[in-house]
């Protein structure tokens, strides 16, 4: 039996960084009735979970709780890749109020000028970088810099770490990154120029700003027009010919159905393209394969996947080096030009972190963690059956543009190189390619047994070079030698293919473009080109992955089209 829960008008399904963010906007205005759901649970302003709050991403991230449970991807399907290199893995995608912003890094980067002029370029008039950067500007509090880039009145605070605070080791990666000509850029926000920074974070030092403390405060919950279902998965979108009526849904195990003027997906990169297809929206031969009727046929729905390859390698840090007043964690920021022909300049990014881990180890290790910022390499998200339960195929295809290999291994030989520089050598020891196994993820998660066994193997790590070398090279890589991988290309290509991983930023899969485009799947609204009041908001919606993570453009792509829904309705009001 489907329980039938009273109709609204705007119905917004996924309470991710986006849906936050519509939920708030759209029920400022009384008159409108707003319903969010979130397929995950809710963390209301008085009650969020330590891991959240914590400037640290680390323990946020390592905690399981937050994620779809049975979501995989893969690489990709090239003969480049090994058979192991081809297995699907699990794949860290939020499943909790705030989506990817209660969960990630923080790292508050809005992307290049061009990545949005690009936008525009690729069919989505309208937004080029002079008309999103006023939205950019309102969603921030920036707490560092006072100019016209910047908005001081925004619900996300915005701040950096100064680079006299950084952690040793970052001073020291920075120190060599001067000397190799990089200049240091103040203001990565609002100076799009080549060169290294201090990262902008949506914190203000004490704790977490995501997307749900940001745009859902006690006062904005307590709105009479706005509803928040917490623990509801959409299974399907409803339609009445070409409309879109309402959806059905799994609430706490139940079966609800909700009518609603407007529905608008904000699921994500992967899970909006998979409820368009659920739906019968989508490429008709792939719908027809899963059993699905066609409500729509949609080539680009589930294609031209985005997301940016990343590579890590880290190294050992003395007690002297990981203690003290500095900040210790993800602070410094490279944007560089790989120089590789056929790519554009600013196409590539390094972070230097002091810190890999909420544990006792992660606390002794430091990590570079290079990727690629325009990525030419493009996967797809495909259904495995017609069952909501089923998650997805998501295949990322990472580096089967030859352009996008030769750029990874350069970063990686780069990061390498860097560890092993005589200013590093200083402050570290040990370096080693570092991987993101399953044993990585399991010895991640937050418990009483991985606190001992990560306290013990800390305390063995100390007692000296000889026995940390031994445990390092048996215990805690376990890959090659990096020594050996820079002795030999080949070596080193297999490896970082092999290697290679998300930076989950999943994105481009239902892209903004033009009505006679065939890959398109909405209009520069966010509207989906052939059916009434369905609209898409979310990072899959972007036509290109930005130059850099996603969380502040797909926060600011949200604010846009809640705008233009709002403007909308203003026009419709005075017609009427």
């Amino acid at each position: 039996m489907t329980l039938q829960i009273e109709s609204t008008e705007y119905l917004i399904v996924g309470g991710g960084a986006a849906g936050c963010v519509l939920a708030n906007r759209l029920s400022r205005n009384p008159s409108n009735n707003v319903t969010l759901l979130e397929a995950g649970p809710d963390t209301l302003p008085d009650s969020t979970p330590e891991d959240i709050l914590d400037t640290y991403p680390g323990r946020a991230m390592a905690n399981m709780d937050y994620f779809w449970p049975s979501l995989k991807a893969r690489r990709g399907n090239g003969d480049y890749l090994s058979t192991a290199g081809k297995n699907p893995a699990f794949f860290h995608q939020a499943r909790v109020i705030g989506g990817g912003s209660s969960i990630n890094a923080q790292i508050a980067l809005r992307g290049l000028p061009r990545d949005f002029d690009t936008w525009a370029e690729q069919g989505a008039k309208g937004w080029d970088w002079e008309s999103v950067l006023p939205f950019f500007r309102k969603l921030e509090t920036d707490v560092d810099f006072e100019n016209h880039m910047h908005g001081d009145t925004g619900p996300v605070i915005v701040r950096r770490v100064p680079r006299a605070k950084w952690d040793p080791f970052t001073q020291a990666v920075g120190n060599v990154w001067a000397e190799q000509g990089h200049a240091y850029v103040k203001d990565m926000n609002g100076d799009a120029s080549d060169g290294f920074s201090s990262v902008p974070f949506s914190n203000d030092g004490h704790v977490r700003w995501s997307a749900a403390r940001s745009y859902l405060p006690n006062d904005v919950r307590s709105r009479p027009n706005l509803r928040i279902l917490a623990n509801t998965e959409v299974t399907r979108v409803r339609f009445e010919g070409k409309r879109a009526v309402g959806v059905d849904a799994q609430h706490k195990g139940k079966a609800i159905s909700i009518n609603a003027e407007h529905v608008i997906l904000s699921a994500g990169g992967i899970h909006t393209p998979k409820l368009l297809m659920l739906s019968g929206i989508g490429p008709k031969e792939h719908l027809a394969e899963v059993g699905i009727p066609v409500v729509l046929d949609k080539p680009g729905v589930g294609t031209n996947l985005q997301d940016h390859p990343s590579i890590y390698a880290s190294c050992f840090m003395p007690t002297d080096i990981r203690t003290g007043p500095h900040y210790i964690g993800p602070a410094s920021y490279l944007r560089y030009s790989s120089g590789v022909e056929g790519c554009p300049e600013s196409d590539m990014v390094m972070i230097s972190a002091g810190r890999s881990g909420w544990h006792a180890v992660g606390r002794q290790l430091a990590t570079l963690v290079p990727f690629i910022g325009i990525p030419f390499s493009r996967g797809y998200v495909r259904l495995k059956s017609k069952e909501w339960q089923q998650e997805p195929d998501v295949c990322f295809n990472f580096l089967d543009d030859i352009r996008d290999r030769q750029r990874m291994v350069s970063a990686f030989r780069m990061s390498a190189e860097l560890l092993m520089h005589s200013s590093l050598s200083k402050v570290i020891d040990n370096p080693f390619p570092s991987m993101f196994t399953e044993r990585v993820v399991n010895l991640s998660i937050p418990n009483m047994k991985n606190r001992a066994v990560t306290k013990l193997a800390a305390s063995l790590l100390d007692i000296g070079s000889g026995v940390r070398t031994f445990l390092m090279d048996h215990f805690v890589n376990e890959g090659p030698q990096l020594i050996d991988l820079l002795n030999d290309e080949a070596a080193m290509t297999d490896y970082v293919c092999n290697a290679v991983v998300s930076l989950w930023h999943p994105s481009c899969t239902c892209r903004m473009g033009t009505a006679d485009d065939p890959l398109a799947v909405t209009d520069n609204q966010g509207k989906v080109f052939g059916i009434d009041r369905l609209i898409i908001a979310d990072a899959s919606a972007m036509p290109s992955v930005p130059t850099t993570n996603t969380n502040l453009p797909t926060l600011m792509l949200a604010e846009r089209i809640a705008d233009k829904l709002l403007a909308e309705k203003a026009r419709t009001a005075r017609v009427a």
